[in-house]
């Protein structure tokens, strides 16, 4: 009889006390326990011809009931491998809703879609006849790939909408980029009112795992975007808000070794959405959805 293989350990990183948290780097640790108390400004508008956008995130492949609005943001991780089946499922699932404008973007998890992943992991993921990416239906369904697009309203009003897959490499997935690269400084056009992306910006929403990226904190600083969705991190679920004021980049500094004072002179945010909807074994849904009216 065949001896049991024995379970491998798994990794968490160690829990730091705040006493310890304090003492690895004072002016960060007061920064990040100041930093929620700061006044915010609320996105949320109830004009009557508010636009209700729905945010979700990280589904891998469960189909939860989604709350009505006028658009559907998912950012990224439909799947869990990434497969033509698994896209194409949640492809028709998101097609039957009944929202005006369904926009999507990929994950580190749907490996399909990035045909450089699929180039060089064909241990992981293959194209065949029939059900390659370029077989897949997306119905109503708007895919962007570091593109823009713009959605009008009956009431006259428009947004516009930038989306872009890539997080910081974090073991062999799809859409990942060593932190070396630049794939994020000036990409966002000026004027666009949400950024639509998998992952959280550094520091923020990502459950203090310093998982975010940097890249993507320093450019919504740069283009000022009204809201930001995403989800990666799950444990990271939530709502905060980036003001654009010398308060903000006092926090800035202070997280990236510099230092800085917390004063405010500014009515400027952008909104941070974090919509993951699954928990950490990703097949329960723990999350429908977050809605922002704007």
């Amino acid at each position: 009889m065949a001896a049991a293989k024995p379970s491998l350990p798994t990794w968490r990183p160690p829990h730091q006390s705040p006493w310890q948290k304090f003492r690895r780097n004072p002016a960060q640790y007061t920064a990040q326990c100041l930093y929620p108390y700061r006044a915010k400004i609320e996105l949320d508008n109830t004009a009557q011809d508010a636009i209700s956008v729905v945010c979700i995130s990280d589904t891998h492949n469960t189909q939860p009931d989604v709350l009505d609005g006028d658009v559907l943001l998912h950012a990224g991780n439909l799947t869990i491998g990434g497969t033509y089946v698994e896209l194409q499922s949640q492809l028709f699932w998101l097609d039957k809703l009944p929202h005006k404008y369904k926009i999507v973007i990929a994950g580190n998890h749907d490996l399909l879609l990035d045909p450089a992943f699929v180039a060089r992991s064909p241990h992981r993921i293959r194209e065949h006849e029939g059900t390659s990416r370029s077989d897949l239906d997306w119905g109503t369904v708007t895919y962007l790939y570091n593109t823009t697009t713009s959605l009008t309203f009956g009431n006259g009003r428009t947004l516009t909408v930038y989306g872009s897959p890539w997080t910081p490499a974090f073991g062999s997935w799809a859409f990942q980029h060593p932190e070396t690269r630049p794939v994020w400084p000036g990409s966002v056009p000026q004027g666009v009112d949400i950024v639509l992306t998998h992952g959280p910006p550094k520091g923020l929403l990502d459950d203090g795992t310093g998982r975010g990226c940097l890249q993507l904190r320093e450019e919504i600083a740069r283009a000022k975007p009204k809201l930001v969705v995403f989800g990666h991190i799950h444990a990271g679920r939530g709502r905060d808000q980036i003001r654009h004021d010398r308060a903000q980049k006092a926090y800035d500094q202070i997280m990236n070794g510099s230092e800085g004072l917390l004063r405010s002179s500014s009515e400027e945010a952008t909104t941070l959405v974090n919509c993951a909807v699954v928990g950490p074994t990703m097949d329960r849904v723990e999350h429908t959805g977050t809605v922002v009216n704007i």
